[in-house]
């Protein structure tokens, strides 16, 4: 198990060659989900997909969201921002929805938890690749209105699923910090 968790990587939009994943894989990535640890099961997170026939809807709200709160526009954004419609398979958009019952930091970590079981899914595909992502307007208004967000939940980002060419495994890392006691 170790070695799935140390080849997990995240692929960016740029590496994205346009190719749908298929729904099956989505579906598994989302069941997974629920296996993260949640004090109380309080399963503090929902999601909505955004299919391909979708993408050019999304793609316009965070580009119009981003064009409107930036008045010197990076060309460079605007073309990572492009890449949803055109090399994206599908986007989820991640929801906390907090329970109120246990600690809200718990619920973040649970959050967390469950997207890295959405990591470890995907990781196991040869030629799809995802990327959580916190930017892009990420719980704008224009968002929350989009995605039907009731008041008492947050948009947490993106994850974004996209067929690859030429899948990473390698990435070094330091050993942890641990103090025994």
């Amino acid at each position: 198990m170790l070695d799935k968790i140390k080849n997990r990587r995240s692929h960016f939009t740029r590496e994205f060659n346009g190719e749908i994943a298929p729904k099956s894989l989505l579906q598994d990535m989302l069941n997974s989900s629920i296996w993260a640890p949640s004090h109380k099961l309080t399963l503090p997170f929902r999601f909505s997909v955004v299919e391909p026939n979708s993408r050019e809807k999304i793609k316009n709200i965070i580009l119009d969201n981003y064009l409107q709160n930036n008045s010197n526009p990076d060309p460079k954004k605007i073309e990572k921002i492009e890449w949803i419609q055109t090399k994206v398979s599908h986007v989820i958009c991640i929801i906390f929805k907090p329970s109120g019952i246990v600690p809200e930091w718990e619920e973040v970590a649970s959050l967390g938890a469950a997207i890295q079981n959405m990591y470890l899914i995907l990781n196991e595909q040869s030629d799809f690749g995802g990327y959580w992502t916190t930017g892009n307007g990420m719980n704008s208004p224009v968002l929350r209105s989009f995605l039907k967000l009731k008041s008492t939940e947050i948009h947490y980002g993106y994850f974004f699923i996209g067929g690859i060419d030429n899948k990473r495994t390698i990435a070094n890392r330091p050993q942890p910090s641990v103090n025994w006691l």
